[in-house]
């Protein structure tokens, strides 16, 4: 009874503790929206606990170190307890235990703030770093998950998973994603064709997202045909980006450096912002060329459309892109001009 005592007394004095800081977090927030989290895509989660100066050893958390976690069945469950919260409408009155950061594929992150404690069967909370005075309530169950990676023993054996149902799916080809007939581009009778040639095939029909539904991730090329299927060039796209699609669409063709050859645009998942496109073009000899642009390399978009856009020209050298910037809270617009040999940002 008395280490009982003792423990809640811990407690007590934890959230005391912590209260004065989360009064400055909140305070602090500014105005982002919480979009789908992607387990998929994110690389790794570090959790460093929340602490003062004054802070007493007995008064500490149960995890008093950073940690970095990277196993897959956690990443899975966050990324699903995160995706079922909720809303919560009231003022916020409580304590974060962990500043936690979710580390993407292409060095992108995330910053929020989370508390769950060591109990069972109550309801954990988080906010996003940028707006800390909106949080969000994990259902009990999802919490309940989360509270044996972080403070007992990992039990995935406990953690609900849909029952196994073995498959077997023989593919005898590249898988085509995107088939473009390039007789109306460049009047020449061809195909452009982006092809999946090593990787996998999944589902998931259970969370309404952007990249629900069909999946394919892997090892892919694109590729340039005569009208019979013979291959006249190709070009590994993994050098540019990890890809992963989870639909069928269309190459949109342009030119926007004005030396005569289409140029288009590919396309990934980002942010529940935007997509990350890259800009290639399809030179006289059939040969594929990425097209530079400084100082990213790379665009980043807000745009309803996803794997392939046609960009917003200005004129016959240059174009405009558009996107919401979180960290400004307001939809910010730029222009790239072909200067040399690569499009450059224009100063404002």
């Amino acid at each position: 009874m008395e280490y009982a005592y003792v423990l809640e007394a811990i407690r007590i004095r934890r959230l005391i503790w912590i209260a004065p800081l989360l009064l400055v977090v909140v305070l602090s927030g500014c105005k982002s929206d919480l979009g789908f989290i992607n387990a998929r895509w994110i690389e790794g989660v570090s959790l460093t606990p929340v602490a003062t100066s004054d802070q007493k050893q007995a008064d500490r958390p149960l995890h008093s170190e950073s940690l970095t976690l990277k196993d897959s069945v956690l990443i899975k469950t966050l990324a699903e307890a995160m995706n079922k919260s909720k809303k919560f409408s009231d003022d916020l009155d409580w304590g974060p235990e962990f500043e936690m950061k979710l580390v993407y594929g292409d060095g992108y992150s995330e910053d929020y703030y989370i508390a769950l404690g060591d109990q069972l069967g109550h309801e954990g909370m988080f906010t996003t770093a940028e707006n800390s005075s909106q949080g969000y309530t994990i259902p009990v169950k999802n919490s309940d998950q989360l509270r044996k990676f972080i403070y007992g023993t990992i039990d995935t054996e406990n953690i609900e998973q849909a029952d196994p149902v073995e498959t077997s799916v023989e593919v005898t080809g590249p898988v085509t994603l995107s088939h473009n007939e390039l007789s109306p581009v460049t009047g020449r009778a061809g195909f452009l064709n982006l092809q999946l040639l090593e990787g996998t095939y999944s589902e998931d029909w259970t969370t309404p997202s952007p990249l629900a539904g069909r999946n394919w991730s892997g090892r892919f090329r694109l590729v340039v045909t005569d009208e019979h299927g013979k291959t006249l060039s190709s070009y590994p796209l993994n050098d540019q980006f990890a890809q992963t699609f989870n639909d069928f669409f269309q190459l949109q063709f342009e030119d926007y450096n004005g030396d005569g050859d289409p140029d288009f645009t590919i396309g990934q998942y980002g942010t529940s912002n935007g997509y990350f496109y890259k800009l290639f073009t399809l030179r006289r000899n059939n040969v594929i060329e990425e097209l530079p642009i400084k100082p990213e390399n790379q665009l980043f978009i807000s745009s309803p459309e996803r794997y392939s856009i046609k960009l917003d020209k200005v004129d016959e050298h240059s174009f405009k892109r558009s996107y919401y910037d979180n960290a400004a809270g307001k939809q910010v617009e730029d222009t790239f001009q072909w200067v040399g040999s690569a499009f450059q940002r224009l100063d404002k």
